[in-house]
């Protein structure tokens, strides 16, 4: 039982960051497009999007070394949880649809350099298994 509880917990803290990337524009869009706010209050009340809850999943995302794009993920939800809590507190001289721009570039920026940072991990661990391989042919 326990196995399985751990497994289900790795699981989650690799991919909740993305879900709530994804729950973030979601749920911001739906603020720009929807004079009734159910919908968007009840994907934040799901989905947490909180500064305290997402410097948690980095914490953990370091506590058990994870990749460097899981925290590129994470770092850019911060970042927008950010921008978020400082509009609602003093208010941003941006129009509703800057600051959604706003997110949505920020969030490419992260989406594009962790997708880089995977890859070229990727290639760099399939270039040193061909080197292993190649050199214990060579003994």
């Amino acid at each position: 039982m326990d196995v399985m509880f751990n497994k289900l917990l790795l699981l989650l803290i690799k991919y909740v960051p993305i879900i709530q990337m994804l729950a973030m524009l979601i749920n911001n869009t739906l603020y720009y497009i929807t004079s009734s706010y159910t919908a968007a209050y009840t994907i934040d009340f799901i989905f947490g999007n909180s500064l305290i809850f997402t410097i948690l999943l980095l914490m953990i995302s370091y506590r058990f070394n994870y990749c460097e794009w899981h925290r590129l993920i994470i770092i850019g939800n911060i970042i927008n949880v950010t921008i978020a809590s400082y509009d609602a507190t003093f208010g941003i001289p941006f129009t509703d649809m800057q600051l959604l721009l706003t997110y949505y570039i920020i969030a490419c920026i992260f989406i594009l350099a962790a997708a880089y940072t995977h890859i070229k991990q990727v290639h760099h661990e399939r270039k040193a298994k061909i080197a292993k391989t190649t050199y214990a042919e060579d003994d």
